[in-house]
């Protein structure tokens, strides 16, 4: 339960800084131009001084059955630890889930903002959610979707004592679909009912607080496998931060492409796709749940 809270409270630092930055450009950028690239370099060194000197390092042993553990931890960049972790088929479990729920935030966080505000080529004028909307409203809209993120991590971090954490993705997953399709049915709802373009945002926000789910139990999924590399925890996370970048760049990539084949449609799509390849490795993810509990259990006995 502690886990649940702590991954889903780092879940919602890290979304809430990303949504913090694209709400934060476009004023920034009109106020001073491209100054704003020098105002981004600022922020780097303030989060560098944060990390430098206002952190501690614990370096006290671990209490567990296995104290060698950190004696065993390296002082020095050890390549071959690294090939031994690469080798080993547990770390690779979680990466096409996660790298794929990382494309989809990516693809969301670099490309939705140019789409939404832009004005539409001949050929999307059939899409509502591109015509030419306001900065400040894609801001608020940000906002709102920002906010039931944030308390779907609050909800779904709670829940991690009492379901597995393969559980908790795949519904996650269920619930991304689910807004996707809502959001596509809106993309093209232009003349339709009010009441019914306001269900279908309803929708949309019920599967949005669902998804929010996937993000931190894929986290402390990958926190229970490095249960059985004691000495390697540091690098397998720091080896899950490359993959985070690699999804996030991958989703950018095909975003692009994405968004200037088809627009909103278009990026909708391609999420839709991701997260079918995020759901594909869950039954062998749920086979190997097990294996902290074994290791537990291993440990535990005389």
């Amino acid at each position: 339960s502690i886990r649940g809270r702590a991954v889903s409270r780092f879940e919602a630092a890290t979304l809430l800084g990303i949504g913090f930055g694209i709400v934060a450009a476009g004023p920034i950028f009109d106020t001073v131009g491209r100054v704003g690239f020098i105002v981004n370099g600022a922020i780097y060194v303030l989060s560098f001084a944060i990390y430098r000197w206002g952190v501690a390092e614990l370096h006290h042993a671990p209490e567990s059955a296995e104290p060698e553990a950190h004696e065993q931890r390296p002082q020095r960049l050890d390549l071959g630890r690294y090939r031994h972790i690469l080798g080993s088929p547990r770390v690779w479990l979680l990466a096409p889930t996660w790298i794929a729920l990382n494309a989809v935030l990516g693809s969301w966080t670099t490309q939705s903002v140019f789409q939404l505000v832009r004005e539409p080529p001949a050929r999307f004028e059939n899409q509502l959610l591109m015509q030419g909307i306001s900065p400040t409203s894609v801001s608020i809209a940000f906002v709102a979707v920002g906010s039931v993120f944030v308390a779907g991590l609050w909800y779904w971090g709670n829940r991690f004592k009492r379901m597995a954490r393969t559980t908790i993705i795949a519904i996650g997953l269920v619930g991304a679909l689910v807004m996707l399709a809502a959001a596509l049915i809106l993309n093209h709802s232009a003349g339709w009912p009010a009441p019914i373009q306001l269900a279908l945002v309803a929708v949309a926000g019920v599967g949005l607080f669902v998804m929010a789910g996937a993000t931190p139990a894929a986290v402390g999924l990958l926190a229970d496998i490095t249960e059985s590399y004691p000495a390697d925890r540091g690098a397998i996370m720091g080896l899950y931060s490359v993959f985070l970048g690699i999804g996030q760049i991958l989703g950018a990539l095909i975003s692009g492409v994405a968004g200037e084949l088809a627009g909103i449609d278009g990026l909708l799509i391609t999420s839709s796709g991701l997260i079918v390849i995020a759901l594909l490795p869950l039954g062998r993810l749920r086979r190997s749940e097990h294996l902290v509990g074994d290791r537990e259990a291993t440990a535990a006995r005389p």
